[in-house]
């Protein structure tokens, strides 16, 4: 059985889609998930802040300039 599973990009870019098709932004998003990033391993932290800065860099983008050209810009 072939595993089709997306890369973590992939992941990361449907995140971004997903959010800005239905107009969530990523803090209300981590707060309706109830995550307490304060008790959470440092490392972890820093790691999922670079994810969030790209989803929100990859959304904003797409608000701008459109999903067929986010990326040229």
């Amino acid at each position: 059985m072939t595993d089709n599973k997306p890369s973590d990009s992939q992941l990361r870019l449907a995140l971004a889609q997903f959010l800005f098709a239905q107009n969530i932004d990523i803090e209300t998003l981590y707060k309706a998930l109830g995550a307490d990033l304060s008790s959470a391993d440092a490392e972890a932290v820093s790691h999922m802040a670079g994810i969030i800065d790209g989803v929100t860099l990859a959304t904003s983008k797409i608000r701008a300039h459109g999903l067929e050209n986010w990326s040229k810009n």
